[in-house]
């Protein structure tokens, strides 16, 4: 209970006392008569003594009941108590209890203060009656996403309680000039964009650059797309800020977490050899905003409660238990050295990346169809074309987090017998999936060095392609993003295969918008048939590329996974 709470109690039990005291001397207490300076009557003055007793008894009840009404109106004292439930992120949940306790002695308002992760608090918000009374969430950016998500009006008690910068920790984490820098880094590991503002800390760095014009729109959407790849159900099982600091910690890479975060973590790891830093251009502020999330009913209460609990953050005690915990100010002032701040112009711009995002978090499940005509020993940048494959999917392979689904075909003219083209090399699987002494990842490795090291006969293009497109439609996996890649440094050279406008015309036919599936098509060297490759892509709203070396494969994954957001807007 809070002060006035004990305090009233006390008082009860003082006027019990004070009455139980008064009964007593009635009862003929002759050393209580001298005290209150009556003199012994005879028996028969009895009823004249019982009677000033009487008056004594009311004169005590009528100053101890003034006593306290007067001490009620004089010292904001309460009748009944109101408890008012507060959902606080993670990091902010030990401070704010720390002061909701003296919030509580100094109001009449119980509070009680309970952790809800970024991703429960929706769940929360659409209970009705249920639903917490305030909530503070780590930023405004993401208080304003959750309420627009459950339809409900931002209401802000206050814009911010306290504050603290985004920051990247590891151990050797290179000079960084921008958020894009910090989204490209191998092995980052980062919160989810949708749930926490550590999560959407660079992407919201990266939009300030491209707000400033310092960054073109596709290079801010081919770091979002690595950065995608990276964090595709590659986080841990409990994935916070302690976790991923202790990841960085054990194993060195690099994390984005909060300052605030970070130095109560170097406080309990003295031999730590993190470190953290910010981008040149700046960073994002979480700014912790108290938001009214009560129900209607309880609107006004939320209100005065959230006030009250505000003006005991502010106080010199509520102060000191924020900067105890490693939080600044509202302004950003306090624990560690001044920091450039960035921000947006437009705060919707937010909104659209994540919906980017979302489409881009989808997990991937293609079928790669590798080219293994005898064009493939064609020399090639000292190598052969084979050889930049080899190179080029190797590179890809380890591009892709372990949840990806990948499948091998490889293909030329009767490949796998008179009237198929195509074999195939691998099943499609998740690359964590255990195969032999190894994963699927290893097995698919190894199979594509086998199967471009078997090269001879024409180009069976066609054929194979809708083959592929049929297996992985039929196949289709709805927790997936579906797709086919097709590799080929040629024209289709089957004479017994459909034509292009036929394969263009069963694309179509096939369609279905329940079980989208993109094929991407590459050209290894300039002979590839540029036009015919292209036809096909968009056919299916995918695209295609041509690559000449190695280094390109990087961006055509890139591209295959940024294809998704644009069939997602169509």
């Amino acid at each position: 209970m809070g002060r006035h709470s004990s305090d009233a109690d006390r008082g009860g039990n003082d006027w019990s006392r004070a009455a139980a005291s008064s009964g007593g001397a009635a009862g003929g207490n002759s050393r209580s008569d001298d005290d209150f300076g009556f003199e012994h009557r005879e028996a028969g003055s009895g009823r004249r003594g019982g009677w000033l007793w009487a008056i004594v008894a009311l004169v005590a009840v009528v100053v101890l009941v003034t006593g306290v009404i007067i001490w009620q109106a004089g010292s904001g004292g309460c009748g009944d108590r109101t408890r008012v439930a507060v959902a606080s992120d993670a990091a902010m949940t030990g401070p704010l209890r720390e002061v909701a306790r003296q919030a509580s002695a100094d109001s009449c308002y119980d509070y009680d203060v309970q952790t809800a992760a970024g991703a429960d608090v929706p769940g929360l918000l659409t209970q009705g009656a249920a639903a917490p009374d305030l909530w503070v969430a780590d930023s405004q950016v993401q208080a304003r996403r959750v309420t627009t998500q459950v339809r409900r009006d931002l209401d802000l008690v206050s814009p911010s309680t306290a504050s603290t910068p985004a920051v990247v920790a590891g151990e050797n984490v290179p000079e960084l000039q921008t958020w894009v820098d910090v989204m490209k880094l191998p092995d980052l590991r980062t919160g989810s964009p949708v749930d926490t503002s550590t999560g959407d800390a660079p992407i919201i760095g990266a939009l300030g650059a491209v707000d400033a014009g310092e960054l073109p729109e596709e290079k801010f959407t081919e770091a979002m797309t690595i950065l995608a790849i990276q964090q595709n159900n590659a986080r841990l099982a409990n994935d916070n800020e302690g976790t991923r600091l202790n990841l960085a910690n054990t194993s060195g890479v690099p994390v984005v977490t909060t300052e605030q975060q970070y130095e109560l973590f170097m406080r309990t790891h003295q031999g730590s050899k993190l470190k953290s830093t910010i981008p040149a251009s700046g960073t994002v502020m979480l700014d912790y905003p108290l938001v009214n999330t009560a129900s209607a009913a309880r609107q006004q209460v939320a209100d005065d409660a959230g006030t009250a609990l505000v003006a005991a953050l502010n106080t010199d005690a509520g102060r000191k238990a924020l900067t105890e915990a490693g939080y600044r100010d509202a302004d950003g002032n306090g624990v560690g050295e001044p920091v450039k701040k960035l921000q947006l112009r437009d705060p919707s711009a937010v909104d659209k990346a994540l919906r980017q995002w979302q489409v881009l978090g989808v997990p991937i499940r293609s079928l790669v169809v590798q080219d293994t005509s005898g064009s493939m020993e064609t020399p090639a940048g000292g190598t052969t074309r084979a050889g930049l494959l080899i190179d080029a999917s190797k590179t890809g392979l380890k591009l892709f987090p372990n949840n990806t689904m990948i499948g091998g075909w490889a293909f030329s003219v009767d490949k796998g017998g008179e009237g198929q083209d195509w074999v195939e090399m691998a099943p499609i699987r998740r690359l964590d999936a255990r195969s032999g002494s190894g994963t699927h990842r290893d097995a698919l490795g190894r199979a594509v060095e086998e199967g471009l090291s078997d090269l001879g006969g024409g180009t069976g293009l066609y054929d194979t392609t809708l083959a592929a497109f049929k297996k992985v439609q039929d196949t289709y996996d709805p927790n997936y993003s579906n797709s086919v890649i097709i590799m080929t440094d040629g024209q289709n050279e089957d004479p017994n295969s459909i034509g292009l406008d036929e394969l263009l015309a069963e694309l179509k036919r096939l369609e279905d918008p329940a079980r989208p599936v993109l094929v991407l098509t590459i050209g290894i060297s300039d002979d590839a048939d540029s036009n015919a490759l292209k036809q096909i892509a968009e056919a299916t709203g995918g695209t295609t590329y041509i690559a000449e070396n190695a280094a390109d494969i990087r961006t055509v994954f890139v591209d295959a996974i940024q294809a998704r957001v644009a069939a997602a807007g169509r």
